[in-house]
């Protein structure tokens, strides 16, 4: 019965990885590279990896295991610099000015409850940052891309309690 449970999961996981990347990249699609020794990741991509970290941050927090939460959280801030600087524009929009406008507050939110091992910070700082996402796909005509705290680990293989 276990392993019938384990393997729906997984299943599950996949299926939600699957449907949850496919039409990200193909609604923000970007030319192939000029040069195949250069390749610089589309905005879905990016914002895919983006999505992994942060499902990776709720668990650790939710565990309270502040050590992988606080890599986490470093994780994403990595994952939006390399946004800026890869990607520093879409549809005529500076993405520098879109990020810092709308996560800046929620990842310094996140860095000081994590810090503190606050639970009830944390889960407030990581609605604020998730709500900053839903504002942004919202004002860019992605509001159908709805990010939510996840219920199921992306990565069933990591062990989330400290």
């Amino acid at each position: 019965m276990h392993k019938q449970k384990r393997k729906i999961s997984t299943t599950a996981v996949l299926a939600m990885i699957l449907l949850s990347l496919g039409p990200v990249g193909s609604v923000t699609a970007q030319p192939p590279p000029k040069d195949p020794n250069k390749y610089v990741p589309g905005l879905g991509d990016l914002m895919g990896s983006l999505l992994v970290q942060h499902n990776k941050l709720w668990f650790a927090g939710d565990a309270m295991n502040w050590p992988l939460a606080a890599y986490s959280v470093d994780a994403i801030k990595e994952g939006i610099a390399d946004m800026k600087v890869l990607r520093p524009r879409y549809k005529g929009e500076s993405i520098v000015e879109m990020l810092d406008g709308l996560t800046a507050k929620p990842m310094q939110d996140l860095e000081e409850a994590v810090a503190a091992k606050d639970s009830a910070r944390f889960v407030q700082a990581y609605d604020g940052l998730t709500q900053s996402c839903n504002v942004c796909h919202q004002n860019h005509e992605y509001g159908f891309i709805v990010i939510a705290r996840p219920t199921v680990p992306f990565l069933t293989n990591q062990r989330y309690q400290p």
